[in-house]
Protein backbone atom coordinates (compact mmCIF):
# COMPACT_ATOMS: atom_id res chain seq x y z
CA UNK A 1 0.00 0.00 0.00
CA UNK A 2 2.76 2.50 1.14
CA UNK A 3 4.44 1.88 -2.54
CA UNK A 4 0.88 2.53 -4.36
CA UNK A 5 0.87 6.09 -2.57
CA UNK A 6 4.66 6.89 -3.01
CA UNK A 7 3.99 5.91 -6.59
CA UNK A 8 0.66 8.05 -6.72
CA UNK A 9 2.47 11.05 -5.26
CA UNK A 10 5.44 10.99 -7.78
CA UNK A 11 3.23 10.72 -11.14
CA UNK A 12 1.14 13.80 -9.20
CA UNK A 13 4.01 15.65 -9.14
CA UNK A 14 5.68 14.68 -12.45
CA UNK A 15 2.44 15.85 -13.94
CA UNK A 16 3.39 19.23 -12.11
CA UNK A 17 6.69 19.43 -13.90
CA UNK A 18 7.20 22.05 -16.15
CA UNK A 19 9.75 22.05 -19.16
CA UNK A 20 12.57 23.64 -18.46
CA UNK A 21 13.82 27.18 -20.47
CA UNK A 22 16.98 25.00 -22.09
CA UNK A 23 17.37 25.44 -25.98
CA UNK A 24 16.88 22.46 -27.61
CA UNK A 25 19.82 22.09 -30.07
CA UNK A 26 20.10 18.98 -32.13
CA UNK A 27 23.93 18.19 -32.17
CA UNK A 28 25.33 15.13 -34.42
CA UNK A 29 27.31 12.80 -32.08
CA UNK A 30 30.98 13.21 -33.82
CA UNK A 31 30.55 16.91 -33.21
CA UNK A 32 28.91 16.83 -29.57
CA UNK A 33 31.58 17.69 -26.61
CA UNK A 34 29.60 16.09 -23.87
CA UNK A 35 27.16 13.04 -23.81
CA UNK A 36 25.11 11.86 -20.94
CA UNK A 37 24.03 8.27 -20.45
CA UNK A 38 21.04 7.24 -17.97
CA UNK A 39 20.05 3.51 -17.77
CA UNK A 40 19.21 0.85 -15.40
CA UNK A 41 22.28 -0.91 -14.03
CA UNK A 42 20.74 -3.94 -12.42
CA UNK A 43 20.57 -5.56 -16.10
CA UNK A 44 23.81 -6.97 -17.05
CA UNK A 45 22.82 -6.70 -20.54
CA UNK A 46 22.56 -3.15 -20.68
CA UNK A 47 25.19 -2.32 -18.48
CA UNK A 48 27.79 -3.71 -20.67
CA UNK A 49 26.03 -2.21 -24.15
CA UNK A 50 25.84 1.01 -22.15
CA UNK A 51 30.38 0.21 -21.27
CA UNK A 52 30.77 -0.68 -24.85
CA UNK A 53 28.67 2.48 -26.22
CA UNK A 54 31.12 4.56 -23.95
CA UNK A 55 33.61 3.05 -25.38
CA UNK A 56 32.47 3.26 -28.68
CA UNK A 57 32.51 7.45 -27.80
CA UNK A 58 34.90 7.81 -26.46
CA UNK A 59 36.77 7.50 -29.77
CA UNK A 60 35.20 10.80 -30.48
CA UNK A 61 36.35 13.64 -28.94
CA UNK A 62 33.29 14.26 -26.42
CA UNK A 63 33.59 13.32 -22.34
CA UNK A 64 31.09 10.58 -21.47
CA UNK A 65 29.31 10.62 -18.61
CA UNK A 66 26.53 7.99 -17.45
CA UNK A 67 24.22 7.76 -14.70
CA UNK A 68 23.07 4.13 -13.57
CA UNK A 69 20.24 3.38 -11.36
CA UNK A 70 20.19 0.20 -8.47
CA UNK A 71 17.12 -0.72 -7.41
CA UNK A 72 17.61 -2.19 -3.44
CA UNK A 73 19.10 -0.45 -0.23
CA UNK A 74 22.81 0.16 -1.70
CA UNK A 75 24.86 -0.72 -4.43
CA UNK A 76 26.37 -4.17 -4.87
CA UNK A 77 29.53 -4.74 -3.83
CA UNK A 78 30.61 -5.12 -6.90
CA UNK A 79 29.84 -2.29 -8.36
CA UNK A 80 32.42 0.57 -7.97
CA UNK A 81 31.67 3.95 -9.20
CA UNK A 82 34.78 5.43 -11.41
CA UNK A 83 35.81 8.03 -13.37
CA UNK A 84 32.47 8.58 -15.89
CA UNK A 85 30.14 6.66 -14.05
CA UNK A 86 28.16 7.32 -11.67
CA UNK A 87 25.55 5.22 -9.73
CA UNK A 88 22.17 5.87 -7.64
CA UNK A 89 20.63 3.61 -5.48
CA UNK A 90 17.17 3.11 -3.46
CA UNK A 91 18.87 4.99 -0.16
CA UNK A 92 19.06 8.10 -2.69
CA UNK A 93 15.33 8.22 -4.02
CA UNK A 94 13.21 10.32 -1.93
CA UNK A 95 9.30 9.51 -0.43
CA UNK A 96 8.59 10.72 -3.85
CA UNK A 97 10.60 8.51 -5.62
CA UNK A 98 12.40 11.30 -6.81
CA UNK A 99 16.41 10.52 -6.88
CA UNK A 100 18.68 13.03 -4.71
CA UNK A 101 22.01 13.39 -3.99
CA UNK A 102 25.66 14.39 -5.23
CA UNK A 103 26.01 12.04 -8.36
CA UNK A 104 21.98 12.78 -9.37
CA UNK A 105 22.28 16.65 -9.11
CA UNK A 106 25.57 16.88 -10.73
CA UNK A 107 24.74 14.62 -13.43
CA UNK A 108 20.98 16.62 -14.20
CA UNK A 109 22.25 19.80 -13.91
CA UNK A 110 25.30 19.40 -15.97
CA UNK A 111 24.27 20.97 -19.67
CA UNK A 112 25.36 18.19 -21.97
CA UNK A 113 24.83 18.23 -26.08
CA UNK A 114 23.51 14.72 -25.75
CA UNK A 115 21.91 12.90 -23.11
CA UNK A 116 20.26 9.22 -23.73
CA UNK A 117 17.92 7.63 -21.34
CA UNK A 118 18.22 3.84 -22.40
CA UNK A 119 14.75 2.59 -20.98
CA UNK A 120 12.61 0.68 -22.81
CA UNK A 121 10.27 0.79 -19.51
CA UNK A 122 9.44 3.31 -17.88
CA UNK A 123 11.40 3.76 -13.91
CA UNK A 124 9.62 6.78 -11.96
CA UNK A 125 13.04 7.56 -10.37
CA UNK A 126 15.14 7.94 -13.92
CA UNK A 127 12.34 9.33 -15.38
CA UNK A 128 12.84 12.70 -13.07
CA UNK A 129 16.49 12.61 -14.09
CA UNK A 130 15.65 12.92 -17.24
CA UNK A 131 12.78 15.43 -18.00
CA UNK A 132 14.86 17.77 -15.09
CA UNK A 133 18.33 17.44 -17.43
CA UNK A 134 19.55 20.45 -18.67
CA UNK A 135 20.74 18.85 -21.75
CA UNK A 136 20.22 20.27 -25.00
CA UNK A 137 19.33 17.65 -26.39
CA UNK A 138 17.16 14.81 -25.56
CA UNK A 139 16.59 11.38 -27.01
CA UNK A 140 15.22 7.98 -25.68
CA UNK A 141 12.42 5.52 -26.72
CA UNK A 142 8.60 7.26 -27.86
CA UNK A 143 6.57 5.01 -25.48
CA UNK A 144 7.66 6.17 -22.69
CA UNK A 145 4.81 8.18 -20.25
CA UNK A 146 7.24 11.06 -20.68
CA UNK A 147 8.16 10.47 -24.35
CA UNK A 148 7.54 14.16 -24.84
CA UNK A 149 9.83 15.77 -22.85
CA UNK A 150 12.67 13.83 -25.55
CA UNK A 151 13.83 16.09 -28.32
CA UNK A 152 13.89 13.05 -30.22
CA UNK A 153 12.00 9.73 -29.52
CA UNK A 154 12.95 6.46 -31.32
CA UNK A 155 9.94 4.23 -32.05
CA UNK A 156 10.75 0.91 -33.36
CA UNK A 157 8.19 -1.97 -34.71
CA UNK A 158 7.05 -4.86 -32.68
CA UNK A 159 9.40 -6.57 -29.94
CA UNK A 160 12.14 -4.40 -28.91
CA UNK A 161 15.28 -4.79 -26.77
CA UNK A 162 18.12 -2.42 -25.64
CA UNK A 163 20.16 -3.34 -28.30
CA UNK A 164 17.93 -2.33 -30.84
CA UNK A 165 17.21 1.24 -29.35
CA UNK A 166 20.98 1.71 -28.68
CA UNK A 167 21.57 1.07 -32.43
CA UNK A 168 18.65 3.38 -33.60
CA UNK A 169 20.34 5.97 -31.55
CA UNK A 170 23.32 5.82 -32.92
CA UNK A 171 22.17 6.08 -36.11
CA UNK A 172 20.21 8.75 -35.79
CA UNK A 173 22.54 10.87 -34.19
CA UNK A 174 25.23 10.35 -36.59
CA UNK A 175 22.59 11.44 -39.11
CA UNK A 176 21.65 14.38 -37.45
CA UNK A 177 23.30 17.93 -38.81
CA UNK A 178 25.11 15.89 -40.92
Amino acid sequence: MIKKVKSAISDLLFKRIQRNDRAMTPVNIKKAKTVGMIYKADDEGVAELVKRYVKHLNSYPCKVSTLGYYPGKELPHDVMPKLGFDYFCDAQIGWNLKPAGVEVENFINEPFDILIDTSLVEDKSIRFATVESQAKFKIGYSKLSYGDFLDLSIQLPGDVNHRELMKNIDRYLHLINK
